[in-house]
């Protein structure tokens, strides 16, 4: 298969991952039932899909239940689940790409891991949460990571979660699963919280990419640009927010539809056409196909693949199956990638 789609939205569950969060006492992500997978899973699925390649990642929690409870323990995990990843790579020549593992919300791991992953593994990015309990992407504490992220031009990955415990965050009474809504919403937390506290402007060489159509981002995207006081500076603000935050909204340079254009987003359980339409405007050439294997069933990704290639037609299909992500992988300074 030579001109299949890329799949940037595709789970692993190693047997040694699945174990070890067992014994954390986790065994469910976005609320469902964590599954079993194999290699061969994956390839089977592929071809059922017409994937050519697969960019591998762990869905949410990622190891953050093992880091809180055994931070050497959740380094040991992460050294040696993108080693997995890495052997992957290289057992299936040109099928699999990775995005690397980090321990958080261990810092110091994490950096230490991210230059072990894309520096001497050669993974293709970093997969990361769109937040550690109530800690979200851009927060202060995830600044040094991002500085090293930046350097490397790196891909990210960026997942949803939830906070698992139900003392911190209660469910809707009447939709239990995750996954429905309440990863759009954090998804997109995560997102404005990235463009609003001017880590994308301190960062301009990172690529993120955000899962599911970026959550309810573009549906957003207009009121968060015209409320946002920084278009015309925070002013009266000031008095009121903490310095940090008001110093992250002076920080930014640019409008704020130019941060949000910098975003890739995934189509993964989220294929119609208000989305790709939505997408396309806020970020033209920026869509990329997810299955969500090994979470969403292989009929739900017929259907992904159904609703792409009724909406897309000619060169735009073209971008949205492959071209895209190539572009995105082969861009200067991801020099982690593999050939496709």
């Amino acid at each position: 298969m030579t001109n299949g789609f890329i799949d940037v939205h595709h789970h692993i569950i190693p047997e040694e991952y699945k174990a070890a969060l067992a014994e954390a006492g986790i065994e469910k992500s976005g609320g469902l039932s964590i599954g079993s997978w194999s290699p061969q899973k994956s390839l089977e699925l592929m071809d059922a899909l017409g994937i050519e390649k697969a960019y591998c990642s762990l869905s949410e929690p990622a190891l953050y239940p093992i880091v809180e409870k055994d931070r050497a323990l959740g380094r040991q995990k992460a050294r040696m689940l993108n080693g997995y990843m890495a052997k992957l790579c290289a057992n299936y020549p040109g099928k699999f790409g990775a995005f690397a593992v980090l321990p958080l919300p261990d810092i110091e791991g994490a950096i230490e891991e991210a230059i072990y992953a894309l520096d001497v593994l050669r993974l293709d990015g970093v997969g990361l949460l769109s937040n550690y309990r109530d800690e979200f992407l851009g927060n202060r504490m995830f600044d040094p990571l991002f500085d090293e992220l930046d350097k490397r031009q790196a891909v990210l990955y960026i997942h949803p979660s939830i906070p698992l415990d139900a003392e911190v965050f209660k469910r809707p009474e009447y939709v239990p699963y995750d996954y429905f809504q309440e990863f759009c919403f954090n998804t997109t937390r995560a997102a404005s919280n990235l463009v609003f506290s001017g880590t994308l402007e301190r960062c301009p060489n990172i690529k993120p990419i955000l899962s599911h159509m970026g959550g309810t981002l573009p549906y957003l995207a207009w009121r968060l640009n015209e409320c946002f006081p920084g278009n015309q500076r925070p002013g009266k603000a000031k008095q009121t927010l903490p310095a940090y935050v008001y110093d992250g909204w002076c920080s930014l340079s640019k409008p704020v539809y130019d941060y949000f254009g910098r975003f890739y987003f995934d189509c993964a359980l989220s294929c119609h056409d208000a989305a790709f339409s939505a997408v396309e405007k806020l970020a033209p050439n920026h869509t990329l196909f997810g299955s969500d294997s090994f979470y969403a069933s292989l009929n739900s990704g017929k259907k992904f693949v159904q609703e792409v290639e009724a909406h897309y037609t000619g060169d735009a299909l073209d971008n949205m199956k492959r071209e895209n992500a190539i572009r995105l992988f082969s861009s200067k300074g991801s020099a982690h990638s593999k050939e496709v």
